[in-house]
């Protein structure tokens, strides 16, 4: 019985911890774009839940803020050149959950989703 006491515990502690923080609801985004493109377009779904755009950003490109659990996520870019690449990157928490990289001229690399759904 304490066993399983000490594991419950120890799950509860490791899920607080661990990212989300499910208590409150928030969870902390960071947008990065990479590369070897220039300069790219970028669209984003911003802290508000709403849309925003950059045009011409130089790569590499990131945009951080907390944000509720269950927002959408997310964000595009587009290469502005000839030739390169251009990764698109969503971070919750410090780690990596979606991505995507496109290579070629005008080429768009997106990711996107609702991160707390995946629990």
């Amino acid at each position: 019985m304490i066993n399983r006491i000490t594991l419950l515990l120890v799950f509860f502690i490791s899920f607080i911890v661990s990212g989300c923080d499910y208590l409150d609801g928030k969870i902390d985004v960071e947008y990065k774009i990479t590369g070897s493109a220039n300069s790219v377009d970028v669209t984003y779904t911003n802290r508000d839940g709403g849309t925003s755009q950059e045009s011409n950003v130089g790569v590499p490109w990131t945009k951080s803020f907390n944000i509720d659990c269950e927002e959408f996520l997310y964000i595009s870019a587009q290469n502005q050149g000839s030739s390169g690449s251009v990764t698109a990157r969503i971070n919750v928490d410090g780690k990596k959950y979606k991505e995507s990289t496109s290579t070629g001229a005008y080429v768009i690399a997106s990711a996107s989703g609702i991160y707390c759904d995946a629990y």
